[in-house]
Formats: C-alpha cells, structure tokens, sequence
C-alpha cells in the first residue's frame, strides 16, 4: 500500500510539472522573453553590433552631422518612450503574428497584459505585481511538442485561464520591464553608432494622427523606418525593419490603466488534478 501511495503522488506532481512546463511553452510561442536572457542577448549583441562594420547595404556616403543627429533624435525617442509609467505597444511579425501589449510600472514593479495572435491560435497572459497567468486556445496548445502525446491536457486547458507557480513567475514575470521590451527592439535595429554613420531620408507624415517625424534608412533587406513624434516629447510611434521581421508600434503614453488577476483562475495544480481525472 506505501508503494501505492507513492505512485498516487508521484501522478499529481508529473502532471503540475506537465502543465508547468506547457507555460514556457506558451510564452516561447508567443515571443515574451524572460527577461533574464534578452538581457544577456543584450550584452552579446551590443558586442557584436559595436565590431562589426555597418550592415551590407547601408549607405557608406557618410552621415556627418545631419547622421549624427538623426541617430541621437532616435535615440531620443526610443528613452523617452520606454521611460513612460503606462505604454502599450503592437508587434506584428511574420513568424509569431500580432502580439499587443499594455505595461504599467510603479517603481520597481511592473505589471502587464500580453495578447497573442496567429491565424486561430491565442495566447494571453497577464502579469500583476505578484503573479503570472496564462491562457492559450487549443489551437496554440496543440502547438506544444507535448501535445501530441497528451492530447487531453490539451482539451482541459484550452481557453482556461491558469495561475502560474512561483518559479514561473520569478523567471517569467520580467517580461513586463521597460528592459526587456526595450532589448527586445534594440536587438533588431543597427546600433546608434551604425546610425550616425549613415545618411537617412526625413519626411514630414501622419501616424496614429499625430504629425511626425519619418526616418528612413535604406537596407539590403528592405527600408529600416522610425516613425518620431514631431510635436512635445519625441516619442517612438513605430518602427519597421522587415530585414529583422519588425514591426512595432507604440501608444497610449502615459495613459493610467489598472492590471487585474483575471477572475476564474485556477492554480496549476487545480489544472493539474483536472488533466488526471479526464484521462
């Protein structure tokens, strides 16, 4: 009966670490970093970007002054943007779809709300100040490695909305920070000194009606495109690099919003016990 006992529980915990491991998953699907790992791909990148000569396809004429202005005004943009209390943001790329994201920071805390879309599958997650939730439809868990061989887990967790233990939150919960939104983007655009070495086009446009400032840096792969603010701070609206799969853009500046714990949650061992008594 002691061995008995032993299997019984042995079951609930591989299926918590089942369900537990199926939220990394679901957060790599999506594309939100930890937060941990883009800032040391930050470090190795920003290495890398200041030994390399300037990308194939750049202008090599030579920015002068006007380069190195337009490096600092982007430069400009990208702090005061990422400095904002409450920012959302939509990424568009080929590989991961349309994720939107809302973040309101307080300090040294952050929350934040993530939508994830790709053709049927969704994936949304929520970030408060203590805890990390996740939801995914059965279509973005079917695309799980695991799925196949645990197709009911499938079945009992798609749209259900999951509290995520503590060690998920301590390694996820960092995806919120300005940091790693902000690594996020600077990994996929020349850095600054490469700018300023270059000689972009200015036109004067309308984005998210509100006059602007357009930059336009020509590249092998496509036009790299900063969308600035023309008026008041010089804030980043967007910005498209399809060399780099990017396409940001950025709204709501400073505008208070409040991140809540979804109601209806359960925990991951709740989901867990669930998956058990399905199968």
């Amino acid at each position: 009966m002691p061995a008995m006992n032993s299997t019984l529980g042995r079951r609930p915990r591989r299926a918590t670490t089942a369900v537990a491991g199926a939220a990394v998953a679901l957060i790599a699907l999506a594309g939100c970093g930890s937060g941990a790992s883009d800032t040391k791909d930050a470090e190795e990148s920003g290495k890398a970007r200041s030994s390399k000569p300037a990308a194939a396809g750049a202008s090599n004429s030579g920015g002068g002054s006007r380069g190195a202005e337009a490096a600092a005004l982007v430069h400009k943009a990208i702090d005061a943007t990422f400095d904002q209390e409450y920012l959302s943001s939509t990424r568009r790329t080929k590989t991961e779809g349309t994720t939107t994201q809302r973040i309101a920071l307080s300090g040294d805390k952050a929350a934040c709300e993530a939508h994830s879309r790709k053709g049927p599958a969704s994936l949304d997650f929520i970030v408060t100040e203590s805890a990390l939730y996740s939801r995914g439809s059965k279509e973005a868990l079917e695309l799980s490695p695991e799925a196949k061989e645990d197709p009911v887990r499938v079945e009992v967790m798609a749209d259900r909305w999951v509290k995520r233990g503590a060690a998920t939150y301590e390694v996820m919960g960092e995806m919120c920070k300005s940091t790693t939104r902000r690594t996020w983007l600077e990994k996929r655009i020349p850095s600054l000194e490469h700018l300023a070495e270059e000689n972009p086009s200015q036109q004067s446009v309308k984005v998210q009606q509100r006059s602007a400032i357009k930059l336009t840096y020509e590249r092998a792969g496509g036009p790299l495109e900063f969308y600035i603010a023309a008026e008041g701070s010089p804030l980043l609206l967007r910005v498209t690099c399809p060399a780099t799969d990017l396409d940001e853009s950025f709204s709501d500046f400073g505008e208070p919003f409040r991140v809540v714990a979804p109601s209806g949650a359960v925990s991951e061992l709740q989901m867990a016990r669930e998956v058990l008594a399905a199968q």
